[in-house]
């Protein structure tokens, strides 16, 4: 059996630790300058037709996706090893009201919307139909 504690993803822009918003996050280990792409994301390519058949409804199932609906294909980082390893799965989703996103997903990757301060939590803007597990779970209103 293998008991090493698995190391949470990082590199040379940011780690990954504990959020003050849920769980772990994202933080900036160096300021990070706008346009700056600072991870891919990566995942298993899958059509919709595939995915659903493995994992139900999108609208349900979101979670750990990355859809590229004008090709017709999601990139799934569901399971090992990109659920862990791929660092956009930690990041926190940004406040809805007030849309504070220092970031966003596009082309597969993950860039710098404005400049974020070394330190700071990289958040993004969920799609509306992505699924929010935990709030499920803590029965909390969208």
């Amino acid at each position: 059996m293998n008991t090493r504690k698995q190391r949470k993803p990082e590199n040379e822009w940011v780690v990954v630790k504990k959020s003050p918003i849920h769980g772990l996050g994202v933080f900036a280990k160096t300021t990070i300058p706008k346009h700056t792409k600072i991870a891919d994301y990566y995942g298993k390519e899958m059509k919709w037709k595939s995915f659903t058949k493995k994992y139900g409804p999108y609208k349900t199932h979101s979670l750990y996706t990355y859809p590229m609906r004008r090709i017709w294909k999601i990139l799934v980082a569901k399971e090992e090893p990109y659920k862990s390893q791929n660092l956009t799965n930690y990041i926190n989703e940004s406040d809805r009201e007030t849309k504070k996103s220092n970031c966003e997903l596009k082309m597969r990757g993950l860039y710098a919307k404005k400049n974020i301060r070394r330190g700071e939590e990289l958040l993004l803007d969920y799609p509306k139909d992505y699924h929010r597990e935990w709030t499920l779970k803590n029965k909390t209103k969208l």
